[in-house]
């Protein structure tokens, strides 16, 4: 049941009348809730290639109890091969979100409910032995080492042995790359420290791989590898590392995952092929057939059937002159493709390592697929995000021999070494610049990078049309996902709610949003935000005098997920279900989860403030790091190392024992340090929440009750601070009996109201409630108002950025069931404050000549900032006081 608290309205837009405060989740489940779900495919693109599609699906509260066996069915009403495991628990134990793998996957959509799952015709099983894990899925054998260099020793496929000897690789120089002095390159090669059979089968089975690089005297790099293999006979692998060096010692020439592919057809019968832009692939065998001299050799006509893939006849099978003319042809042993930027690659091949490389094509975005193998087998193999990720290289070495190397590189050798330097060697000022350098913080110290490899076992060359599947396939991989309505229906992520075209008021503000979103996603393109490290995120505030963003000044570089555009981009594809919302909030979370926060070292489990270098500001902070941000993509899409980034996160609030968030601004007190109520304890508390959510375990709940608790007791309630006295070693927070006078705006600006409005109907705490209330209700009230209740120090001026905490004024208008504060609520957002400026996105206007190095489109000053919290609570008012939104807009929007 719902339980109702009453908050006095005394002094609240001059209303002494009480009303009840109503708990319980926005949007709350039915109660008979239905358990299925029907899924369709992101994009309305389904599988065109090998491999079980992996997702999460959400469930309303009480529908699905805990180990509850799920099915899939196909629109044919056929059971299709399910493995489903739990990702996330309702407070009453019910489940909440579960993960699944599926294969044979249907071309349109499916229903998964509760029932009993049905194997695939070859289920994938795992047995284990002292020395190695093997997987096997039908004709498919895959074995993996426990210890050792080799991670996976061999796979075979209907008897052959099509790989073998996987392992990592990584090249480190000594020397900057711009330092021409005589160099050293260092090679190092993964070690295993602990293997970890994660998932069984039968559709799905997961080994997961820790240990470190060795070489040159030392171990580094620490790495995690995932190995699933499928049904559908596929493995995919995730690679991540973490960054342990020292920036000015370390720059690493070189990343990548090796492996070794047996060749037994002869060497007219083995081919390579790399995939191009679009439908593009280019291909050739090791030794070709020379069809351009029709006349003098048999086989000409056999040429067209060799550049398929097909066989052609063996060595015995030709006469003596056809066979010694062939024997003349180069056999190719070497070749590579180098992606050098987003715009262009190139492809070399060579006889052998004593000749030079030939240039054999080039293009402009290859998607990262290859493949190297005979008319009896070989391996395809993909990089996703290839040309993003930038610079990027597939290897083939010794195909004219029995076992070809291949070296898929994360960081390619072609490019250089990279440089994680800070780019300047002193601080920059804060006053000026915006840059806030701390000694010994600018360091790259933890940061990751995590990227995916998928690998195709096949039993011949395939079609050029079926590596262009696969090609795809690697760079988008297909995903079942829900309706909009659906996830609404479930109650999940809080405040929000389908897109409302329903009034031309509502039509014109989504088409803003739209045009807001279709901004950025230019920009992404127009800017060429990619690259290992940068691909991903965006920038914070733009330039409009020499018409770039300000990659160059300080705190107004990149943006790491400052004012949260993670939620924005998240809660849009909630709302619209599109694809290429989802895939750009994808990016952002793989960048900002890996790059933006430190994974070891004396900043552990805190992320970097905003920067011209992504690692290189002053102040480490839990909003940067914090599971909020990651949520969505963990459980839309059953991450496995998503998974692992937030459970890193339990105890980050542990780091500000020594590294006090405020140490700059605020003097020291008795307690071991100090945390605000937002953005610090509010981050900690989703860190909570999400091991809440995927444990069931109440521990942490109470940890936030807590807080909650601490906070609404204290002399100002939410109005408190914004320090508090904190203890980590007990999540305790102390009163230091101040309030703060003005708008200490990150409060919630930085997540802390999503995941406020998100504990509504979770948890059952009425002094919080009433707590949290009074503070939506008073923040942006009119001065007279604000000071009755908060005392004559409540300044005017310092209450800013009304259309960022509009969202504040809607929640007090909801609970309250107030709708003079409703209409309060859409005044605050149209408009920046008392000069009535409004807060529409600016518009995009062409620049051209001798202002600007290429032609662009711009949008005069835009900030990130401002551009994630309008569009939050757009996306919130329409969800929250949606009926009360004017019936035509203020002029300046017109």
């Amino acid at each position: 049941m719902r339980r109702g608290v009453t908050v006095s309205r005394r002094g609240v837009l001059g209303s002494s009348l009480a009303l009840p405060v109503t708990l319980g989740g926005f949007g709350e489940a039915n109660a008979a809730p239905v358990a299925s779900a029907d899924l369709h495919w992101l994009g309305d693109a389904p599988p065109v290639a090998p491999g079980a599609a992996v997702w999460g699906t959400s469930w309303p509260r009480g529908a699905v109890k805990p180990k509850t066996a799920m099915t899939a069915i196909g629109v044919d009403g056929q059971a299709l091969p399910l493995q489903t495991w739990p990702l996330a628990y309702w407070p009453d134990g019910s489940l909440k979100w579960t993960g699944h793998a599926m294969a044979g996957a249907p071309g349109k959509g499916f229903q998964v409910k509760p029932g009993k799952p049905v194997s695939p015709g070859k289920p994938v099983q795992v047995r284990e032995t002292p020395e190695r894990i093997e997987v096997v899925a039908g004709d498919l054998v895959c074995q993996f080492a426990r210890a050792g260099g080799t991670l996976i020793e061999r796979v075979s496929l209907a008897g052959r042995e099509t790989l073998r000897g996987g392992r990592l690789v990584c090249l480190n120089q000594t020397l900057p790359p711009d330092d021409l002095g005589p160099r050293e390159t260092q090679v190092f090669d993964g070690v295993i420290q602990a293997v970890t059979v994660e998932q069984r089968g039968p559709v799905r089975a997961m080994v997961r791989f820790d240990g470190h690089h060795r070489g040159a005297g030392r171990d580094w790099l620490p790495f995690t590898v995932r190995v699933a293999v499928d049904a559908e006979g596929r493995l995919a692998l995730t690679h991540s590392f973490v960054f342990d060096g020292d920036s000015n010692k370390d720059f690493i020439a070189g990343l990548g995952i090796r492996f070794d592919v047996p060749l037994t057809d002869e060497l007219q019968n083995r081919h390579v092929r790399f995939a191009g832009e679009g439908e593009g692939m280019w291909g050739e065998a090791v030794r070709n057939l020379p069809g351009w001299q029709p006349t003098k050799f048999a086989l000409a006509d056999k040429f067209p059937d060799q550049l398929r893939g097909e066989r052609v006849p063996d060595l015995a099978a030709m006469d003596a002159k056809t066979r010694d003319q062939l024997l003349t042809v180069p056999a190719w042993d070497g070749y590579r493709l180098f992606q050098g930027d987003a715009d262009a690659f190139a492809i070399d091949k060579r006889t052998n390592t004593k000749s030079s490389w030939l240039h054999a094509d080039h293009g402009g975005r290859a998607p990262g697929l290859g493949y190297i193998g005979g008319v009896s087998g070989g391996i395809a193999f993909g990089v996703r995000h290839f040309w993003q990720r930038h610079p990027t290289g597939l290897e083939i070495e010794g195909a004219t021999t029995d076992a070809a190397t291949v070296t898929l590189w994360l960081w390619s050798p072609q490019a250089g070494a990279m440089d994680l330097r800070h780019y300047s060697d002193r601080a920059h000022g804060l006053e000026i610049q915006y840059e806030d350098v701390e000694e010994g913080h600018s360091t790259p110290l933890g940061v990751a990078r995590t990227n995916q490899v998928f690998l195709w076992p096949v039993a011949a060359t395939p079609p050029r049309e079926t590596l262009s599947a696969m090609a795809r396939t690697t760079a988008e991989p297909p995903l079942p996902v829900g309706a909009p309505a659906y996830y609404r229906a479930c109650g999940v992520f809080g405040v929000w709610a389908p897109v409302d075209r329903s009034t031309p008021v509502k039509a014109k503000l989504e088409a803003e949003h739209e045009r807001l979103l279709a901004f950025y996603q230019r920009e992404i393109e127009q800017r060429r935000w990619y690259g290992f490290w940068d691909h991903g995120d965006v920038m914070h505030t733009y330039d409009e005098d020499r018409h770039v963003w300000r990659y160059d000044v300080g705190g107004y570089a990149w943006a790491n997920s400052e004012l949260v555009p993670d939620l924005w981009l998240w809660t849009a594809f909630m709302r619209t279900g599109r694809a290429d919302v989802f895939r750009m909030a994808e990016a952002m979370t793989r960048h900002t989860g890996e790059v933006d926060v430190h994974h070891l070292g004396p900043f552990k489990g805190l992320g970097s403030r905003h920067n011209v270098s992504h690692w290189g500001d002053g102040a480490k902070e839990a909003r940067i790091s914090q599971s909020l941000l990651r949520r969505h993509y963990y459980y839309l899409t059953a991450d496995e190392r998503t998974g692992d980034l937030m459970a890193e996160l339990v105890d980050a609030d542990h780091a500000l024992a020594e590294i006090n968030p405020v140490r700059k601004v605020a003097g020291k007190t008795s307690y071991p340090t100090q945390a605000r109520s937002g953005p610090d304890w509010f981050a900690f508390a989703s860190n909570w929440l999400v091991a809440w959510e995927r444990t069931g375990d109440t521990r942490w709940r109470d940890k936030i009750v807590k807080g909650l608790d601490a906070i609404a007791a204290s002399s100002n309630g939410m109005f408190t601070g914004p320090p508090f006295g904190y203890d980590p070693a007990t999540a305790t927070l102390y009163d230091l009996g101040s309030a703060f006078t003005g708008s200490y705006h990150l409060v919630t600006i930085m997540g802390g109201a999503e995941f406020v409005f998100e504990l509504d109907g979770l948890i059952d705490d009425p002094a919080w409630a009433k707590a949290w209330t009074r503070f939506c209700a008073y923040y942006s009230a009119p001065l007279a108002e604000r000071q009755a209740a908060l005392g004559p120090r409540a300044i005017d001026r310092y209450f800013a950025y009304p259309v960022w905490h509009a969202r504040l004024t809607a929640w007090a208008a909801r609970k309250l069931n107030d709708p003079v504060l409703a209409q309060r609520a859409w005044q605050e957002f149209l408009s920046e404050g008392k000069g009535g400026k409004t807060s529409r996105p600016a518009p995009i206007e062409r620049v051209a000549g001798v202002s600007v190095l290429d032609p662009i489109d711009e949008m005069a000053n835009v900030s990130t900032n401002q551009s994630s919290q309008w569009s939050l609570n757009l996306f919130e008012l329409l969800a929250l006081v949606g009926d009360a939104a004017p019936a035509t807009l203020p002029a300046d929007w017109e």
